[in-house]
């Protein structure tokens, strides 16, 4: 097994951990390989896990890839959630269906692998708990690419059992940078004047993303703008 794998491997051990509603601990199932998680044909590349809906069980949440690939060379990507349901673990959210209701958003997450105009990656995994509640929302960074770098998406979704919700969205117009710096994100990248070439744009834009209690809501709460050969 691969450093990668091996640690892939730990961090679903501990998420098959949890307690009661009392307190008392809870009987899951023993825990699963990633690889047994992901559907057939596929591969984990990156894994977090946490409690997500605050029921005491940490969900699992997989990026995963496909192992064959499309004629470009490229691979499938796939994003899901797991759950224990019926004392065994299960598939509760498949960001390759329709993307969950809320923010302002495009109808998918990922685009079905016939669309063969344009590939994509998740480039970007993590779990925030933006509102300090106990319960993390997951961060997807989705890079889009076809001849050139295409849009950065930054999804923010959350689970309350079987059910998703898109707390926020944004895209870049062409690649980007996305950090977590501890409940907020730090969103980076290019903003494109009329002329600008697809290499060099004229600005760089950094945007704080965060929660704000007035609007009980995740957004934006500041955005600078600067020269793109400069910096902030």
């Amino acid at each position: 097994m691969s450093v990668r794998g091996a640690a892939l491997s730990v961090a679903v051990a501990m998420a098959a951990t949890g307690c009661r509603a009392d307190g008392r601990p809870r009987t899951l199932p023993s825990p699963p390989s990633p690889e047994s998680l992901v559907r057939d044909g596929a591969r984990p590349v990156d894994l977090v896990s946490g409690d997500l809906d605050g029921d005491g069980v940490r969900e699992i949440v997989i990026a995963s890839v496909s192992t064959a690939t499309d004629e470009f060379g490229l691979s499938t990507p796939y994003l899901e959630v797991f759950d224990v349901r019926d004392s065994r673990w299960a598939r509760v959210f498949d960001a390759t269906g329709d993307a969950p209701p809320g923010s302002v958003a495009p109808p998918e997450m990922l685009a079905p692998s016939d669309q063969g105009f344009v590939s994509q990656s998740v480039q970007a995994l993590e779990l925030v708990d933006f509102a300090g509640d106990g319960e993390p929302e997951i961060v997807a960074g989705i890079a889009n690419f076809g001849a050139t770098a295409g849009p950065l998406e930054v999804w923010v979704v959350s689970m309350a059992g079987d059910s998703a919700a898109t707390w926020f969205y944004e895209a870049s117009a062409r690649g980007g940078e996305l950090g977590v710096e501890g409940d907020r994100l730090r969103f980076e990248f290019g903003v494109y004047r009329k002329r600008d070439p697809g290499c060099c744009p004229s600005l760089r834009a950094v945007q704080t993303i965060g929660w704000n209690p007035a609007t009980e809501g995740i957004e934006v709460l500041e955005q600078r703008r600067f020269p793109a050969a400069g910096g902030p």
